[in-house]
């Protein structure tokens, strides 16, 4: 740093003051990246206007068999070409999600978040025809409800603090389907 600051012509002495160097003793790596004491995280509302409604996330998850359908046709069409999550290990959560769902309980946000997530990335990625065909419903609104639903379980896992795997890979999973959609609108598919 010392080198730099003599070498290079921003830094020399004109009016014969030296240039204060500021040194910060850093006591350990984790010190260095994460954020100082004054440092506020932004809320999750702020990502998502107007704020996800605060409503039970299981209203916007089809029926199982219309879940299993999606999700049969996520592993077709999206996964092999964007892998965000372990096949096998999301297979077990998703199952407990169904577990869950039959006590009466509402599982956990992580889990709601990417679930929605998988089938919001499995609609956009079949035709208009596809959809009405094997859904009987137009497919704007089934990406409207999947899109809602990823949000509001987004907001309520409290995305931008989170620290849990399955938190990031479904935000991963809404701006991948986000941007194709965007992609798609904007070149008329």
């Amino acid at each position: 740093m010392q080198w730099v600051m003599e070498n290079n012509p921003n830094f020399q002495d004109t009016e014969g003051t030296s240039p204060t160097i500021f040194e910060h003793p850093v006591k350990s790596l984790e010190d260095l990246v994460s954020p100082g004491g004054d440092y506020i995280a932004p809320s999750s509302s702020f990502f998502f206007a107007p704020e996800p409604q605060r409503t039970s996330v299981m209203r916007f998850l089809p029926s199982k068999p219309m879940a299993d359908r999606l999700l049969a046709h996520y592993w077709e069409s999206v996964h092999y070409m964007c892998k965000i999550v372990h096949r096998p290990s999301f297979e077990r959560e998703y199952a407990s999600l169904w577990q869950t769902d039959s006590t009466g309980s509402e599982p956990k946000p992580p889990l709601l978040a990417l679930v929605l997530a998988t089938m919001l990335s499995a609609v956009t990625s079949m035709s208009e025809e596809d959809v009405v065909q094997e859904f009987g419903v137009a497919k704007p609104e089934l990406l409207e409800n999947f899109q809602r639903g990823t949000e509001t379980a987004l907001y309520k896992a409290n995305f931008l603090r989170s620290t849990k795997l399955q938190t990031l890979q479904a935000f991963v999973m809404y701006l991948v389907s986000s941007v194709i959609l965007v992609l798609l609108i904007d070149y008329g598919y």
